[in-house]
């Protein structure tokens, strides 16, 4: 939504600045950013008339325009479809920078000069409108900075209105927001248009088939009405509010409805076919062709305005060609209504639009606002199209709907928001966002049918909150009330993953969670996928059943664009089939590939291997306090078969890692060796060790002795390592394998580790003889349990 800051300050008189007021309302619940134009990208761009058009003589689609400034007139070469002579419009000269740093410069297309650029609403970043060039009023002087002439100068509140609050997408609703606010009183009324003897009611009557669809259908009209612009400060407020600017009748229903949000439309009565207006469903096998010359096939999912006879327009949504509004137009019978959110949205689906009109009928228009709008909008038809209103509005009501009742207990605001509010605020606050109170103890709260969003009394609290102010609630002391939710590790695992992955330089992927069932099947064909019902491609036609599959069309991805180094990893769910419900495991997935570390002049980078897949396990242990992964050799589809491995913590296993098997990797397009791991979240949490007590640094120094020893291949460093902590004792502090050697004089089915052993005790320094003595216990064990003999 947005809105120039100039109109909420004419309704509501604040002083506040652009940049307080745009504070203000974020503070309360409506947020969003303030768009200023940079004058820069208008600079050397003025207003011009065209006053000679002719064909490129060397460019069939090409047109010469001499545009004439009041100074000068310059040839331009124009290729936009609606340029005509006697047009005024904006023209860049040489030396003008539009957005994105263009720069207009005389040059020669095909053999004729062009001294500057007649310019779309997208060349001077108003919209991203390119159908043709910018048309102004013909009462526009020459030679204006069109910054000026747009009135760009004045601030434009770009606001994310969230959609409950329907409200909020019109500058009354804003303003009344302001005005609670800033403490003012505020009057939104507008005086009733002037009517003719004559009576509406004799011209047209209506008629609604479906009162749920349409509860309530007002209709005016307006007599001889003269075609034309509208004026230039209502073009500028469109243009602000990203509406473009087409005629005054048409400008005034756009302009009503960005003022009090109720939709409006306006049909040439001559056109329409008859006197009534009837409301209905469409028929299966129906056609309509909209005013943009598509036609449509429609059923009875979609609402339509009739003349009894044929439709005419799609409620809500859009009308039709035949009816529309037209420069011989002279009388308009203009449609003011409230209809089903529901069905609107049903209607906007099935008929591919997505329109101002039907964006707010979706979200809740006010259906008290329907008559006070339509006065407006006849009004100002009389007032700048010279229109006759005929007497009355022909109104049908066919299911009211009334005002919402809550109660509100002052004391449970307090004790909600944990701080004392008056009673007097609490009114105050109320009222001034249009709801009438009741009651001295419990108060008795009629909310207007501009906020379908209140129905509770903790609505109306939150009211209070965000008007009173969020950071005027002092933060909880403890952590306790019927508002406490206790944080669950599951949660803040997530964060710590994060932190730690960012670290060892991963980046984070968010795979869709679904997945080809034939890549799929390949990948873990003892799982039979879980189909998605209504599927919106073939890509995404079932559910993932590993992290894997997402993480390998990432990689994929990254190295298709020759992002050969690929350090990524995801947080997500998998997808299994069980029983009546499936079940949705969350995994961690890390996936490496290509080389390590940086390009450097003095080291080349390395392949990445599995160790450095151990490495970055080894972090993730070690950050969220699991104690030591060790990987153990198991077969796991995905995985190589002599590289696959089980992730072990203590007597848990957490997951699988290894190398992505080959022939998989060919699946995907992928050339070049990958490394993967799939953690399962809830069996991380589980091997948690619990609280990290903090151990103050050593007083007494270490003592080191490293071993070398001969196994069989078969046996891991891993499972010596952990004979060597078993028989260490309390003085061993750390193991480390620094070297592993096979071939020389090793036979072919044996093979060399070094480990490096660190000794240090917190109450003493140790002796020699304490040392030598665990070592050698050491080194009997692992003679024990592995045939292990050092090495000479």
């Amino acid at each position: 939504m947005k809105i120039p800051y100039s109109w909420l300050q004419e309704i509501t008189g604040v002083s506040w600045s652009a940049d307080v007021m745009m504070d203000r309302l974020s503070r309360s619940g409506t947020g969003g950013n303030l768009e200023r134009y940079d004058p820069a990208h208008f600079a050397n761009v003025v207003t011009g008339k065209i006053v000679k058009l002719e064909p490129h003589p060397n460019a069939d689609k090409l047109r010469v325009a001499q545009v004439d400034t009041g100074k000068k007139t310059w040839s331009v070469i124009c290729g936009a479809p609606n340029a005509e002579v006697g047009q005024i419009v904006p023209l860049a000269l040489p030396g003008a920078k539009l957005k994105g740093e263009f720069e207009i410069k005389e040059m020669t297309m095909r053999g004729v000069q062009s001294s500057g650029m007649i310019c779309a609403e997208d060349e001077l970043g108003l919209s991203d409108d390119h159908s043709g060039i910018m048309v102004f009023d013909d009462s526009t002087p020459l030679n204006q900075p069109v910054f000026d002439v747009l009135g760009l100068g004045d601030p434009v509140l770009d606001l994310e209105v969230t959609p409950n609050r329907p409200d909020s997408l019109c500058a009354n609703g804003l303003a009344r927001e302001i005005s609670v606010l800033a403490d003012i009183q505020i009057d939104l009324t507008k005086d009733a248009p002037k009517e003719s003897s004559e009576k509406a009611s004799d011209y047209i009557s209506v008629k609604i088939d479906d009162a749920d669809a349409c509860p309530r259908y007002a209709a005016r009209i307006i007599r001889n009405v003269k075609i034309g612009p509208s004026p230039e400060w209502m073009q500028k407020r469109l243009t602000a509010c990203g509406v473009r600017p087409i005629n005054n009748i048409v400008d005034i229903g756009n302009y009503v409805m960005l003022e009090t949000n109720q939709p409006l439309h306006a049909f040439d009565y001559d056109r329409f076919g008859s006197k009534e207006v009837v409301v209905r469903r469409a028929k299966k096998g129906d056609t309509f062709t909209t005013l943009d010359g598509k036609k449509h096939d429609i059923d009875s999912d979609i609402l339509m305005i009739t003349n009894g006879k044929q439709h005419v327009a799609t409620a809500g949504v859009m009308g039709g060609l035949d009816s529309e509004v037209e420069d011989d137009t002279v009388n308009i019978l203009l449609e003011s209504a409230h209809f089903n959110a529901s069905v609107i949205r049903k209607s906007r689906n099935k008929l591919g639009y997505n329109t101002e009109a039907s964006f707010r009928f979706e979200r809740g228009v006010d259906p008290g606002g329907v008559i006070a709008a339509a006065d407006r909008a006849a009004a100002l038809m009389a007032e700048l199209a010279g229109g006759e209103v005929l007497a009355g509005v022909v109104d049908t009501y066919a299911k009211k709907i009334e005002k919402a009742k809550v109660t509100l207990r002052p004391e449970r605001v307090c004790k909600l928001l944990g701080v004392e509010i008056d009673r007097e605020t609490i009114k105050k606050i109320l009222t001034g966002l249009g709801m009438e109170i009741s009651g001295d103890g419990v108060f008795a709260v009629t909310v207007p049918t501009w906020r379908p969003d209140i129905t509770r009394e903790v609505d109306l609290i939150e009211e209070v909150a965000r008007i009173y102010g969020l950071d005027n609630i002092p933060n909880g002391k403890n952590n306790k009330g019927p508002l406490y939710t206790p944080t669950h590790r599951r949660d803040t695992i997530r964060a710590d993953l994060r932190n730690i992955l960012n670290g060892f330089g991963f980046d984070e992927m968010m795979g869709t969670g679904f997945a080809k069932p034939k890549m799929m099947l390949l990948l873990e064909p003892s799982i039979e996928p879980i189909k998605v019902t209504n599927p919106i491609s073939d890509d995404f036609g079932y559910m993932r059943t590993r992290m894997l599959y997402s993480m390998l069309i990432a990689a994929s991805h990254n190295i298709r664009h020759r992002n050969l180094d690929v350090r990524l990893f995801e947080i997500g769910k998998v997808y299994l089939r069980h029983e009546d419900m499936p079940l949705e495991p969350e995994y961690c997935g890390l996936i490496l590939s290509g080389k390590t570390g940086e390009m450097f002049w003095k080291d080349a980078p390395v392949d990445t291997d599995l160790f450095e897949l151990k490495g970055a396990l080894d972090g993730i242990a070690d950050g969220v306090g699991i104690g030591t992964v060790e990987l153990v050799l198991d077969k796991k589809s995905g995985y190589d078969s002599s590289g696959s491995y089980k992730v072990v913590c203590g007597d848990k296993t957490i997951g699988w890692a290894g190398k992505v098997d080959r022939k998989l990797l060919k699946t995907f397009d992928i050339k070049q060796d990958c490394y993967a791991a799939e953690l399962q979240i809830a069996e991380m949490i589980r091997a948690e060790k619990g609280v990290v007590l903090f151990e103050s640094l050593p007083k007494f120094p270490s003592s080191t002795r490293d071993i070398a020893i001969i196994v069989d291949k078969s046996v891991t460093s891993g499972m010596l390592k952990k004979v060597i902590i078993e028989n260490g004792g309390d003085i061993l502090d750390s193991v480390t394998v620094f070297d592993v050697f096979t071939g020389g004089n090793i036979s072919e089915d044996k093979k060399s580790l070094a480990f490096s052993l660190i000794f240090r005790s917190s109450d003493k320094t140790l002796a020699d003889n304490e040392v030598d003595a665990v070592h050698q216990r050491i080194i009997k064990a692992l003679e024990t349990s592995y045939q292990a003999r050092l090495r000479e």
